[in-house]
């Protein structure tokens, strides 16, 4: 579910800001956020108060990974 929030996260900063590095970073951070709310509200509504921060760090790296991903192809792709 993160890689998809990636992505589109990717997708909609090149899409809203092109190659403007401020906004597009804080767009990939929005859909971060979105993506730990709509995780909490689908499969983690009982979970306990002191597992909640594993929520937060589980699949960030692939979260960034991706995203970056997606937005340095978006721009190379149409820049060249």
């Amino acid at each position: 579910m993160r890689v998809v929030f990636a992505a589109l996260g990717g997708l909609c900063s090149y899409e809203a800001f092109g190659n403007d590095y401020s906004y597009g970073l804080l767009t990939g951070i929005i859909f971060y956020m979105g993506s730990y709310y709509v995780a909490r509200l689908i499969w983690f509504r009982k979970l306990a108060k002191e597992d909640v921060g594993k929520i937060y760090s589980t699949g960030i790296g692939g979260f960034v990974l991706v995203f970056l991903f997606t937005w340095i192809l978006l721009f190379t792709l149409v820049s060249a």
